[in-house]
């Protein structure tokens, strides 16, 4: 992994046009707030051949650009940013040597956001898998463009619950108690079977649409909370979906654990957990643990690189600023590296 000092794009998903072609790059996260306690921000761009790019972001009080990590996939870029306390919700600006321009939103956060509470042993927490609950948009049950249809006579299928139909049963949670929804994952589970339960995750920042939308998921936190009912999201930091776009184009040769291969089930988690308290275990035994994939469909994640690391540990931030969450459950949680997730938890 090289490290350059040039000028480069920090952009969403948008289409950008230029005087000879036009081009997408794509952002994670998509936009980011003023007034957070970490000031960095930093910032994964994918597009062909980004790292060769130079741009320069115009002057913005308050925000500084102190460079970029580049790997051995020219296709990734990874922006740092710093974000002082007094710097103002607005839009940066970037241009590139070619005419090319364009935008990233810096928002306010919402009003007492850093002091919002989570749960407590006092509240009812209530777990639903949406997809098993209530279909409350029968449109969204198939959607053109994504591998696995619905199919309500199969167990392990689709079967049309969503996000609406959470929201529409909010008075029934508020009625049997209920004080705070933990929803198995809700985020975009493109796999060609078996996703239904949403833990093989291919994008960290997008709701499936089979499940609804990001401003449905925020609808349903905002409805939740008029009723008495915290939102409590679950967050996957071992693993994601085979049908992820890193598969086949990994940011760095270390992002998946022993080298992106499951091998026919060489390379699958022994699921041996004492390993991590025994003093005596050998480091095959604990890597096979650790390291080990839960199956091929779902790739296990190596949190020791740092740029993957960065890349979590905001994406949990951006969701708890973005849907107003009361708590975090986090899936398999003794399977990934102790070091990162003391450094998850502290962020």
């Amino acid at each position: 992994m090289k490290t350059t000092r040039t000028f480069l794009a920090l952009t969403t998903a948008f289409t950008l046009f230029n005087s000879t072609a036009s081009f997408a790059i794509t952002a994670s996260p998509e936009n980011w707030w003023v007034g957070m306690q970490n000031d960095s921000l930093q910032v994964m761009l994918y597009d062909n051949n980004i790292a060769s790019k130079t741009w320069q972001m115009m002057p913005y009080k308050g925000v500084e650009f102190k460079g970029v990590t580049t790997t051995n996939n020219p296709n990734y870029a990874f922006l740092d940013l710093t974000i002082s306390d007094n710097a103002k919700a607005g839009t940066l600006t970037f241009k590139a040597e070619d005419g090319t321009e364009f935008t990233y939103p810096l928002n306010a956060r919402d009003k007492q956001s850093a002091n919002r509470h989570g749960f407590t042993n006092k509240d009812t927490l209530y777990l639903i898998n949406p997809d098993r609950f209530v279909n409350g948009d029968p449109s969204n049950d198939t959607v053109a463009g994504m591998k696995e249809a619905a199919n309500p006579s199969f167990k392990g299928g689709r079967h049309g619950g969503d996000i609406q139909g959470v929201i529409n049963s909010l008075d029934y949670l508020e009625d049997l108690g209920v004080t705070q929804l933990w929803l198995t994952p809700v985020l975009e589970n493109d796999m060609p079977s078996y996703s239904y339960h949403g833990y093989a995750i291919t994008d960290f920042y997008k709701v499936d649409p089979r499940m609804g939308s990001n401003a449905l998921y925020k609808t349903l936190s905002a409805e939740a909370k008029e009723h008495g009912i915290g939102l409590v999201m679950d967050m996957v930091l071992n693993h994601f979906g085979s049908s992820h776009q890193w598969m086949a184009d990994m940011p760095t040769a270390d992002w998946v654990n022993f080298d992106g291969k499951f091998e026919n089930g060489k390379n699958a988690t022994s699921h041996a957990r004492q390993t991590i308290q025994d003093p005596h275990a050998s480091q095959y035994d604990k890597r096979q643990f650790n390291d080990g994939w839960f199956v091929e469909s779902m790739p296990d994640l190596n949190q020791r690189q740092p740029l993957l690391s960065t890349y979590l540990i905001q994406n949990a931030i951006w969701w708890i600023e973005y849907a107003n969450l009361s708590g975090i459950r986090v899936d398999t949680y003794s399977y990934s590296d102790k070091a990162f997730l003391a450094d998850w938890t502290k962020a």
